[in-house]
């Protein structure tokens, strides 16, 4: 399968930018979200 990177609306991004955010500090150290969207040619 092939990924490429969501097209996320800003309150989207605003949302997994809180994600990442309580992620990190349950977790202790940095947390990166990455949205893809599947191709759907593959």
């Amino acid at each position: 399968m092939n990924y490429e990177p969501a097209e996320l609306d800003d309150e989207a991004l605003s949302k997994l930018r809180e994600y990442e955010q309580q992620l990190s500090q349950a977790a202790g150290f940095p947390v990166v979200l990455v949205a893809y969207s599947d191709d759907p040619e593959e």
